[in-house]
Formats: structure tokens, C-alpha cells, sequence
């Protein structure tokens, strides 16, 4: 593999954008357009999380080959993120969806609830970036809000990363990625 300096990214800023379930990624990386819309502010301390669950290996074997078969548990991945603007889609995404009908109001009905949507991700280093697209993620809230007086107010929201039949489960965009 070669040395390749541009492949390298500091995530020094990031944009989350969010639109129905199962929207193809946006036409262009740089600007999604409709029917993406940006989730707005995020935390730059707390960044952007990829998680990965399970995939544990197990050998299995026989008499004549100890080690004959290794099986994999399968693996879950999710993105989690902590928003910051205080607005119908963060509440939504946090609480499930919510009562909306009073100007003024987002009224929380079922705090269990989780919200389906396609996720891309935009993250930028000067003139390098890298982009992320997940076709479907399921959003609810992952970790409790905390109110410091010295910090903004931040909602933990976890995505978790669902399997859309025919399609990648996720999908990196980046300069010298794929066939050259």
C-alpha cells in the first residue's frame, strides 16, 4: 500500500444530514440538496461515534481438524452523535415522534419510540473530506441530557445502521477510494 498523505483526514468539521428512509445519496457531496436537510449543530468535543457489536468468532472444529470452520456472530454498527439544536427534528430524534399541532410546542407521547430516516454524513479536512452514506438508520435517544451551565445542551441520539435487501449497508466516499 502506498503512502498516500490526502487519505489521511482530521475531522476538523462535519455536517449530519438526514431524509426519508432509503433516499439514494445525494447528487452532490458537498451540497445535498432536497430531500436532505442538515440536522444543524453537533457536538465538537463529543464528535461523531461509529460503533460496532458483536461479530465474535468462534472456531469450530473436529476430531481430524481442530480448526476446520470459523463462524461470526452477526454485527450491528451505529453512529452516534449529540445534537445541539433545540427544534422539532433534534426533539423528534431524541423523544420519538412528538405533538407538534401548538406553535411554540413539541409535546412528548412515547420517549420509546425510534425514528427511521437515511443518513449522510459530510466530514471536512481544507481540501480533503470524506463522506458517509447509510441508506437506513433507526434514531433514538442513547444516553441521558445533561444540563451544564458551561456547556451547551446536548441530545444524544444513537443510529443504528439497518440492512436495506439489494443495497450496501453502508457506503465511504472519498478521493482513491474504489476501482481506480
Amino acid at each position: 500500500m502506498a503512502l498516500t498523505d490526502s487519505a489521511v483526514i482530521i475531522p476538523g468539521t462535519g455536517f449530519m444530514y438526514l431524509a426519508p428512509a432509503e433516499t439514494v445519496q445525494p447528487a452532490s457531496l458537498t451540497a445535498p440538496a432536497a430531500p436532505w436537510v442538515n440536522l444543524g449543530h453537533t457536538s465538537r468535543e463529543d464528535g461523531l461515534t461509529i460503533t460496532r457489536d458483536g461479530g465474535d468468532s468462534e472456531t469450530l472444529g473436529t476430531w481430524q481438524n481442530s480448526a476446520l470452520r470459523e463462524r461470526r456472530d452477526p454485527t450491528t454498527f451505529a453512529i452516534t452523535a449529540f445534537l445541539h439544536q433545540v427544534d422539532n427534528t433534534v426533539l423528534e430524534l431524541y423523544f420519538g415522534p412528538g405533538d407538534i399541532a401548538t406553535a411554540g410546542e413539541f409535546g412528548v407521547q412515547d420517549a420509546s419510540a425510534t425514528t427511521e430516516r437515511a443518513l449522510f454524513v459530510r466530514i471536512v479536512d481544507g481540501a480533503n473530506q470524506v463522506a458517509l452514506y447509510v441508506p437506513r438508520v433507526s434514531i433514538g435517544a442513547d444516553d441521558d441530557v445533561e444540563v451544564d451551565v458551561e456547556n451547551f445542551l446536548a441530545f444524544p441520539v444513537r443510529a443504528t445502521v439497518l440492512q436495506v435487501t439489494g443495497s450496501n449497508l453502508m457506503t465511504f466516499f472519498a478521493a482513491g477510494l474504489g476501482t481506480p
